[in-house]
């Protein structure tokens, strides 16, 4: 029987073999191998967590530009106050302006924001799987199909108690208990209290709001 190796010492755990040149070879390439796939397994698992905190923001830039399309006026308004007050320099959208919109209802906001929420779900249903597919920005197909598979991931999120609190599995204080709203908040009633809000604001947050509304008469 021919033999590939032979023990020359074994002692407190330590073995000194004799390996056949051909047996060695197949061994530091077998490690080699399994040292690239650990390699490519972790790259591939850190280009998943970036696409990942990639999608809030590319979905939120189309859901702006859509209500902005659509007419959506107090929406398009409410999304570029938030938009607006970013302080980092690029003022990218980040997952934690979806989930302020998702947020505790601000009494003297709550229509506007009970309407944004309504009119993203309307977004992820109708329209925001062509947003990828028009897209000209992206020109890799793949890309497109991740962000397309995607789609309902986002919609899952809004069956939960706290949407998108937990899209990157981001860990919250188990004590907050929010429960969004999902009745209409666009009848004539709502209307007229959104505008008696928007004369009366005296909070910061209301006189941002206001400021913009000023400045920008079209959006509202």
């Amino acid at each position: 029987m021919l033999q590939f190796y032979q023990i020359l010492k074994n002692k407190n755990g330590r073995v000194i073999v004799e390996l056949d040149e051909q047996l060695m070879e197949i061994i530091i390439n077998d490690y080699s191998l399994h040292q690239q796939i650990k390699n490519e397994t972790q790259q591939t698992q850190l280009d998943e967590q970036k696409f990942q905190r990639r999608i809030v923001p590319f979905f939120l830039n189309q859901f702006m530009h859509w209500a902005k399309q659509m007419d959506y006026k107090k929406v398009e308004c409410y999304l570029k106050v938030i938009h607006n007050r970013k302080t980092s320099k690029q003022q990218k959208w980040e997952l934690g302006d979806l989930q302020k919109i998702f947020g505790p209802i601000n009494s003297r906001t709550r229509c506007i924001q009970i309407e944004t929420q309504q009119r993203w779900k309307e977004f992820l249903d109708q329209q925001a799987e062509m947003t990828v597919i028009m897209n000209n920005k992206i020109k890799d197909q793949q890309t497109k199909r991740k962000y397309i598979d995607a789609i309902p991931q986002l919609k899952q999120e809004l069956d939960k108690k706290n949407p998108y609190h937990r899209f990157l599995s981001i860990s919250i204080n188990s004590k907050i208990d929010y429960k969004i709203s999902t009745e209409t908040c666009i009848d004539e009633h709502n209307q007229k209290e959104f505008e008696f809000f928007i004369e009366n604001s005296d909070q910061e947050q209301d006189r941002l709001f206001t400021s913009f509304i000023q400045d920008d008469k079209e959006s509202i």
